[in-house]
């Protein structure tokens, strides 16, 4: 989807006002629950281990649908949900979105509410001090309409319940305000803009600010937009009863609700955030996105030489990456063997239950491989061509109410992050434990107890090596056997090499 500037009042920003559907309940603002799910939604209660899934008929979900301060909710591919957050808000959250619930809520306090990934659509009651914070902007509102879109800077490979384990990656948070203003501070940079009706812009994340003087603040060039005609593009036509919905409480109760909220988050994201600023330079972060992410190989850019030259030389090595399927489905492992997958990315995970949990359950999905139930010890490795760039090991257990994620970084710098929070933190090297307590909602690094990682794990060589060196050898043979013609041929006949070469 194209986000450029369009005039008000077109044919279809007009039609698209009077589509949203008529009312069919009433929104009730006096506790903070969601109100309606479609698809995949889960929800992690503050004191608990791991996300739950909500029933899709929210009748029988029970207290699950109650939310308090701190409890996290996520929505999987083709899944959105519905929510009220208590006299503040009303909002609408599309797939492959994680959020945490502010601690405090109310019109006179000040709840600020973490937004992980995702878009969501915030319609906030008028007077509430409300914030919303990602790890790139803090967005502070009064009584507004507005969203945020945001592409998450944290690749995560791995997730146990008390610990994401990744890398780190270029994103940032889209902001379109659609009625009302909103005012942004930069997480890094500490700069600050105000957006009115109609405008929108992207705050980068960490990795994106240094490439070139105009985003040292952080921020890309303002866009301008008619708000009825995207509103209803990405969030469809039930969210434009918004526009017209008086920012009371009273005002608010009055709305029907969504009729359903579009989903998709759309392919072109990346580039819609980069939206304003000069091709070369949108070229150039495309370039670092898919060199941090590990999305696909980079050719070496290299002269075009004839078939003798190439010969003298030897041809690279490339691995072929291409026949290997990422696992899509959840699976359960044991703990006498190693179960690998593939991942995504030229990554691959060897898992398998730890001794005396008898069984792991485990789901991969676009945030990474998942342990949802049991103990379990991994090893993880990504490539670049033929070479391991990121590689560790890892065990989770769980003792009490401390979860207890144990690291060992092999190869590469390695980021952790609390699933569902927003700020990461560097892994120290060696082999250290995090231990996650429930109660507390608190983090601390350990020293790990002997055994935490089996020495097992260590020397588990992955099918995919076995594989790359027997190609390579046998690509090194040939490559041999072709320079020792090429040489011959040198010898034969150096006067043509010299002067098509230049040696």
């Amino acid at each position: 989807m194209k986000v450029s500037r369009i005039m008000p009042g077109c044919a279809l920003a007009a039609g698209l006002l009077f589509a949203f559907p008529a009312a069919s309940s009433a929104v009730d603002l006096s506790a903070t629950e969601i109100t309606s799910i479609e698809g995949r939604v889960e929800v992690r209660k503050g004191a608990e281990a791991a996300f739950k899934k909500l029933h899709s008929n929210l009748k029988l979900a029970g207290a699950m649908k109650r939310l308090d301060g701190g409890d996290k909710v996520r929505t999987h591919t083709e899944s959105s949900a519905e929510m009220a957050l208590k006299d503040t808000c009303v909002l609408a959250v599309k797939e492959q979105s994680i959020f945490e619930v502010p601690k405090t809520l109310g019109k006179e306090a000040i709840a600020e509410l973490k937004a992980q990934q995702g878009a969501l659509l915030f319609k906030v009651i008028s007077g509430s001090n409300f914030q919303v914070q990602t790890a790139d902007v803090i967005a502070g509102v009064k009584g507004t309409l507005f969203e945020l879109d945001i592409i998450d800077n944290f690749d995560c490979l791995l997730e146990t319940p008390g610990l994401q384990i990744g890398t780190l990656a270029p994103g940032g948070t889209v902001v379109n305000v659609y009625k009302g203003a909103v005012e942004l501070t930069h997480a890094e940079t500490g700069k600050k803009r105000t957006l009115k009706e109609g405008e929108g812009l992207a705050a980068l994340g960490s990795k994106l600010l240094n490439f070139d003087k105009i985003l040292e603040d952080g921020f890309t060039p303002l866009r301008q937009f008619d708000p009825a005609t995207l509103l209803g593009e990405k969030f469809g036509s039930g969210a434009l009863g918004l526009l017209s919905t008086d920012p009371t409480i009273s005002g608010l109760t009055e709305f029907g609700g969504f009729g359903g909220v579009t989903t998709n988050l759309g392919d072109n994201r990346f580039t819609e955030m980069l939206s304003g600023l000069s091709a070369p330079l949108v070229e150039k972060l495309q370039a670092a996105r898919e060199y941090s992410r590990g999305a696909g190989e980079l050719v070496d850019s290299i002269k075009e030489i004839d078939q003798l030259g190439r010969d003298l030389i030897g041809e690279k090595f490339n691995f072929d990456f291409s026949e290997y399927n990422p696992e899509t489905q959840p699976f359960t492992v044991s703990d006498r063997s190693f179960r690998e997958v593939y991942l995504g990315g030229n990554t691959f995970a060897a898992c398998r239950a730890a001794a005396g949990s008898r069984s792991a359950r485990l789901e991969p999905n676009r945030e990474g491989l998942m342990l949802n139930d049991g103990s379990g010890i991994f090893k993880v490795r990504r490539y670049k061509n033929v070479s391991p760039v990121v590689e560790f090991l890892a065990s989770y257990q769980q003792n009490g109410n401390d979860l207890i994620t144990t690291v060992k970084p092999v190869k590469g710098e390695l980021y952790g992050r609390i699933p569902g929070d927003v700020k990461y933190f560097r892994i120290p090297e060696g082999e250290m434990s995090y231990s996650f307590n429930t109660a507390t909602g608190q983090g601390q690094w350990l020293q790990a107890a002997a055994g935490a990682i089996p020495d097992e794990l260590q020397g588990h060589i992955f099918k995919v090596e076995e594989k790359i060196a027997s190609e390579k050898g046998e690509h090194n043979k040939k490559t041999t056997e072709k320079q020792v013609d090429a040489v011959k041929k040198v010898i034969k006949n150096p006067g043509n090499l010299f002067k098509k070469f230049r040696f």
